[in-house]
C-alpha cells in the first residue's frame, strides 16, 4: 500500500521543536491546530525520543484534530539534534481518535518500520523528494487534498 505523504525535502530548522513547526506548517490546519499538535508531538517525545534508525526519527502521535492519517516527510543535510543524536530524515505522523484509528495506526507502524529495515541506510543517502518518498512507500501529496 502506498501512503500519501506532504514532503519537504530540505529543512531550514535546526533543532526538534523547529523541524515538528516546519513539519506541521505544511498541514491543512489552522494556527491554533499547529500549536495543539506540537505540544501533543513535543510531550510524546519527552517520553522518549523517537529515533529509530540511526539518522531516522518517527515523531507521532494521537489527535482530534486529524481526520485521516496525516504523514509529513522533511530530510535536513546538516542533521537535527534528537535530542543528542542528529538524524536527516524526519517522518512525522498523526493518527485520528476514531474506531479504526488503532488498526490503521498499528498497520503504518509495520509499514514504516519495513521499509527502514530494508532501506534504512538508502532513506538516509537518498538525493532527492522522489526517491526519499518512493523509499518509504510514500506518494506526495499535494497541500490542500
Amino acid at each position: 500500500m502506498k501512503y500519501s505523504a506532504l514532503s519537504k525535502f530540505e529543512l531550514s530548522a535546526s533543532s526538534r521543536d523547529e523541524v515538528i513547526k516546519e513539519l506541521l506548517d505544511l498541514f491543512s490546519v489552522g494556527e491554533k491546530s499547529r500549536g495543539l499538535l506540537a505540544v501533543a508531538l513535543d510531550i510524546r517525545e519527552k517520553v522518549g525520543a523517537t529515533v529509530v534508525h540511526s539518522s531516522i526519527a518517527l515523531p507521532h502521535c494521537r489527535s482530534i484534530l486529524v481526520d485521516k492519517l496525516t504523514i509529513a516527510v522533511g530530510k535536513s543535510s546538516a542533521g537535527i539534534p534528537w535530542p543528542e543524536e542528529k538524524v536527516n530524515t524526519v517522518v512525522l505522523f498523526i493518527s485520528p481518535v476514531n474506531l479504526t484509528a488503532p488498526q490503521e495506526h498499528s498497520k503504518f507502524l509495520a509499514h514504516i518500520a519495513g521499509k527502514i529495515k530494508n532501506s534504512g541506510d538508502k532513506i538516509i543517502a537518498s538525493s532527492n523528494q522522489d526517491e526519499l518518498l518512493k523509499l518509504l512507500g510514500f506518494q506526495l501529496e499535494k497541500q490542500g487534498e
